[in-house]
């Protein structure tokens, strides 16, 4: 009887240690996913503003939403919406981003490559961003945004 209870307890402790590994394994397939998530409404992000699509890009910006733009100003989200609906023939092109995600926040850090026509003169311009994205209500909504001048 006592060979029994040691079996038991044997098998107990196996099952429980199979079951801690598992959310372990489950979390590095949701950390995969979520940074291609992020990464593909990245683009999303840059398609729409190139589109003027301002339902879309609704969606991707929290009602909260801060960007601080290259030449330091702080915007809200209406402001930024503003300047997207009033840009000429913008195009982004985005490069070398990496999504450091820490539990339900994540950062992403790239470089972009803008170029349109701001005043009525045509530019090119190339920063670098971080951009802050927060997991809610089961999906992922940019809160944060920041973009400093790099040289070409």
């Amino acid at each position: 009887m006592q060979g029994l209870s040691v079996m038991k307890a044997f098998a107990l402790l196996v099952l429980l240690g199979c079951a801690g590994a598992l959310p372990g394994r489950a979390q590095e397939v949701s950390d995969a996913d979520s940074g291609s998530k992020i990464v593909a409404l990245e683009n999303l992000w840059n398609q729409a503003a190139e589109a003027k699509d301002m339902v879309a890009l609704d969606r991707i910006l929290d009602d909260a939403f801060v960007y601080v733009d290259p030449e330091g100003r702080l915007l809200t989200k209406a402001q930024v919406l503003a300047d997207v609906k009033a840009s000429h023939g913008m195009r982004f092109a985005s490069e070398a981003m990496v999504v450091h995600l820490h539990g339900e926040t994540a950062v992403v850090t790239g470089i972009y490559k803008t170029e349109g026509v701001e005043r009525g003169k045509p530019f090119v311009r190339r920063d670098r961003f971080v951009d802050t994205w927060c997991y809610r209500h089961g999906s992922w909504i940019s809160i944060a945004s920041l973009a400093t001048p790099v040289a070409f």
